[in-house]
């Protein structure tokens, strides 16, 4: 839970730069339900040390309490049953449902997500460094490439190669080769905040 969450905490304080590590928690709602996923995932891992089973009584009534508020609140579901890479950046919220399925290191989504398998079958597998705009849906068992960018509002309907714009509804590639570091906020620190445009709302 640790090296993940931090990861996630410098991403977010990359991009948001805030004055204060308060600041952060209070301008970014994402962080809050990325706290309460990794705790809930820290502790399915737990259940198989035996000598971490005194703390889980404690520990799931915080997740609980955690991933309510999310939930409640901010209208985020992070299901358990989705893998979730380190440095994920969550950049607004409500309506943002992800579940089982796989989700790489670096990874950005805007608000109005699924990202969830269909009716049947396995969910998505999305590479690392991808960015995903707002209102976008990807439910199936797709693969999204690493360095992909999915646009706001598209649907995926088929395999997104690594390093593709793909937009639409029904989606396809516009774009084989995008570079979509800026967006990600990655590699950019240093000319400062990166406008992340349907990543951010």
């Amino acid at each position: 839970m640790t090296g993940a969450f931090t990861a996630d905490l410098r991403r977010c304080a990359a991009i948001d730069q805030p004055r204060h590590a308060l600041q952060l928690f209070t301008r970014n709602y994402g962080l809050h339900a990325l706290l309460a996923y990794r705790l809930g995932r820290f502790l399915l891992r737990a259940g198989r040390r035996y000598y971490l089973w005194p703390l889980l009584p404690f520990g799931w009534l915080l997740y609980f309490l955690l991933s309510r508020l999310a939930r409640t609140v901010f209208d985020i579901r992070l299901e358990l049953s989705a893998d979730i890479g380190p440095g994920f950046y969550i950049g607004h919220f409500g309506a943002i449902r992800i579940r089982r399925c796989r989700i790489g290191a670096n990874c950005s989504i805007g608000r109005l997500i699924n990202i969830m398998p269909a009716a049947v079958g396995a969910g998505p597998v999305i590479g690392d460094r991808v960015w995903i705009g707002v209102h976008a849906q990807i439910v199936g068992a797709y693969r999204i490439g690493s360095g992909a960018t999915i646009a706001a509002g598209a649907v995926v309907r088929r395999d997104v190669p690594d390093g593709a714009l793909y937009l639409g509804n029904p989606g396809r590639v516009v774009i084989p080769n995008y570079d979509n570091r800026r967006i990600l906020g990655l590699g950019n620190q240093r000319q400062g905040r990166p406008d992340l445009g349907g990543a951010r709302g």
